[in-house]
């Protein structure tokens, strides 16, 4: 008897889905999938970065049809690849994830990060092909390809990376040898976030708003000056409702934001409805798909509500306003009068900086146009 080990649905413990449902064996099974090209990729760092190199998923599906994609990446960022069709395996680091690295072979290995753990993981793999970024024989984060080197150069060379315009996207299809059209980060929610975004959706009876606009305070913790100040959300709520006052706002914010988005709603309490700070991250993401228009920081948020399909309007400082990407449904606020921008601290001492120079008249300008 054949056993076709190439299939995508051969398990080796169990039998195969199919012979369980009808029992039919491999010579003559239709739904015969062979894996074809395989594919691997390393993406450990910040949840955001995780979600936005998701968009080089359809783009490899185009260029290998017949192919299987193993994604290593850290277990709190397993719910962003949760569901998304392009991902047939996903290895977490906490996990005893070399044993399968050390033990079978890849086509292509992605290594988009230019750190020693992701370029490590790469290195050791037995990739035929590396894209990206490997470790040398003395440790250090080197290039695996030549698309690679102009991203390598941008994280050694500050100046090199203030005059980049080009997409983060950009630089990563150029890096996978990519040709198509940049697509958009891939998500996919549940049925039970869903369920859980319309109990809100219910209970607060958005409907009665001709638009819903989410206002999301949160920017990690890694730079400072991610996060506008608490005045500015505050007026540039009040300025939504006075000139939108048939517009609900819904107010966003992860753990490090309770604080505020608390003052937030002591303050304003009869223009806002708040969503919490708690959420998990697809109840966070199926509350941000309740939204039309959806502000927010160089953050996941922006990631998740690009990857939404909603109109992102995107606050910017200390990160480069050139490597973001809105895919022409949105807006990249931020002070272009700064020779500073794209400084990338984590703090500043400046009396005028990146956020409390940003108005918020001038972002609600920024904001209507898109109303």
């Amino acid at each position: 008897m054949q056993v076709k080990t190439d299939c995508k649905y051969y398990l080796a413990y169990k039998p195969c889905k199919f012979h369980k449902n009808d029992g039919r064996i491999c010579e003559n099974c239709k739904d015969y999938d062979p894996v074809g090209i395989r594919i691997l990729i390393v993406k450990l760092d910040a949840l955001g970065d995780v979600l936005r190199t998701t968009s080089i998923l359809p783009a490899l599906k185009k260029k290998y049809p017949v192919s299987e994609i193993t994604w290593v990446t850290k277990k709190n960022a397993f719910l962003l690849l949760e569901g998304n069709p392009f991902i047939n395996r996903k290895l977490a680091i906490e996990d005893n994830f070399t044993q399968y690295l050390l033990t079978e072979s890849f086509d292509i290995g992605i290594c988009l990060d230019a750190d020693p753990q992701s370029a490590s993981i790469l290195t050791l793999s037995n990739c035929k092909e590396q894209l990206g970024f490997i470790v040398n024989k003395d440790g250090k984060v080197v290039p695996a390809n030549k698309e690679a080197h102009q991203w390598w150069l941008m994280g050694v060379n500050d100046d090199i990376k203030k005059e980049n315009r080009t997409t983060y996207q950009e630089h990563t299809y150029k890096i996978c040898r990519l040709t198509t059209k940049v697509e958009k980060p891939q998500f996919e929610l549940d049925e039970k976030s869903i369920s859980f975004a319309e109990n809100l959706d219910n209970e607060n009876n958005l409907k009665q708003f001709k638009k819903v606009i989410g206002i999301n305070t949160g920017g990690g913790s890694r730079w400072e000056l991610k996060k506008w100040i608490f005045e500015s959300y505050i007026e540039l709520i009040k300025l939504i409702k006075q000139k939108h006052p048939n517009y609900g706002i819904l107010l966003f914010g992860g753990p490090e934001e309770i604080e505020m988005n608390k003052k937030i709603q002591e303050q304003i309490p009869d223009l806002i409805i708040d969503t919490g700070c708690k959420n998990s991250i697809k109840e966070f993401a199926a509350l941000i798909n309740l939204c039309d228009v959806f502000f927010t920081s160089d953050s996941l948020g922006m990631h998740l509500s690009i990857a939404l399909n909603k109109t992102t309007i995107v606050l910017v400082g200390p990160t480069s306003p050139w490597e973001l990407e809105v895919f022409g449904d949105g807006e990249v606020i931020y002070n272009k009068e700064l020779e500073c921008i794209a400084c990338y601290k984590s703090t500043c001492d400046f009396v005028k900086n990146c956020m409390n120079t940003l108005s918020p008249e001038f972002v609600y300008d920024k904001m209507s146009i898109h109303f």
